[in-house]
């Protein structure tokens, strides 16, 4: 699952790039096929639609959307000789997208779920909230004639803001990488309300009253340097205790993540019915606080000891 080393086969939950590796026979779902279509060029690449179950002579897998980017999935195993159902959630988000397949619960007996936002400080305020402070600053700068950039990730946030934006009425100009992705998107059947306009970074494209949609880091300042007055936004869930991931603290920093926040990550827990719970990646206070909750719980943090106390737990 989501191996980072070359397998004979791996699932692939979704098209990011901590999640992704040029696997022999990957096991992807077809829009997840469409976003690598080059990475994984030379491999055997077996796609899955959702719902389809997959079988073998051990168990039955079915693929379940995941909510967090185009393609995004969720693996259920489901063991033949016990009917046991083991969950592995990829990264997932339980707010609701209008570039993404909703996420949907599945029911589990053993849930593996990530921990990104696996702290109790990491409680989101309500996603449209957050939007609408997000318009308001954007029309405030460019009321005064300010050059405003929204940063996001090249893949998935980018093309779930940029939807957002159109459809609030702003004009926007889009880094090339993210084009291309929102190209692919539309491929797969998602409609943005507004066109999409390239910005190469050259000097000239950039119009007065337009928002620039570009990712963070150095990749992205690279695009607006030699521009004056400009604001920078970002959007990320890391907004929350004041971290920045990218180098660079914008001018205004706001909550908006896709991934769940503590409170999701709990709710999924008891909504899947999950009687064991692995968290992986994040943060292991997950872990603790479902064991207070009573659910057998541990982190795996990648090592060989798994973060747990007081339960006797399965090893997968």
């Amino acid at each position: 699952m989501d191996s980072r080393r070359k397998r004979d086969s791996s699932f692939i939950s979704h098209a990011h790039s901590d999640h992704i590796s040029r696997h022999r026979v990957p096991l992807v779902t077809p829009n997840t096929a469409l976003l690598l279509a080059d990475y994984l060029k030379k491999s055997d690449t077996v796609t899955l639609a959702y719902h389809e179950p997959l079988e073998t002579p051990e168990y039955t897998l079915t693929l379940y959307p995941a909510g967090h980017c185009l393609g995004s999935a969720q693996a259920l195993v489901q063991s033949k000789a016990t009917g046991e159902r083991v969950l592995y959630t990829g990264d997932f988000k339980v707010q609701s997208s209008p570039t993404n397949e909703p996420l949907e619960p599945v029911p589990c007996d053993i849930l593996i779920m990530e921990a990104t936002y696996g702290r109790p400080q990491y409680t989101f305020p309500p996603q449209e909230q957050v939007l609408a402070t997000a318009f308001n600053t954007l029309r405030t700068w460019l009321s005064r004639g300010e050059k405003p950039v929204v940063q996001g990730w090249t893949l998935g946030k980018s093309q779930e803001i940029l939807h957002h934006l159109l459809a609030e009425g702003f004009d926007v100009v889009v880094e090339e990488g993210i084009y291309r992705v929102a190209q692919t998107y539309q491929e797969a059947g998602v409609t943005f309300p507004g066109n999409l306009r390239l910005f190469n970074g050259n000097g000239g494209n950039w119009p007065d009253g337009h928002l620039l949609l570009c990712p963070p880091g150095k990749r992205g300042r690279v695009l607006f340097e030699g521009f004056r007055r400009l604001r920078i936004m970002e959007l990320t869930g890391w907004a929350i205790d004041g971290r920045s991931h990218w180098g660079r603290r914008g001018d205004v920093t706001l909550p908006f993540s896709d991934h769940p926040d503590f409170n999701e990550l709990v709710g999924y827990v008891r909504q899947v019915g999950a009687k064991h719970v692995y968290t992986v990646n994040g943060f292991p206070e997950l872990a603790g606080h479902l064991r207070a909750m009573g659910y057998p719980a541990v982190h795996l943090d990648g090592s060989d000891q798994a973060q747990a106390t007081g339960f006797q737990m399965k090893l997968l």
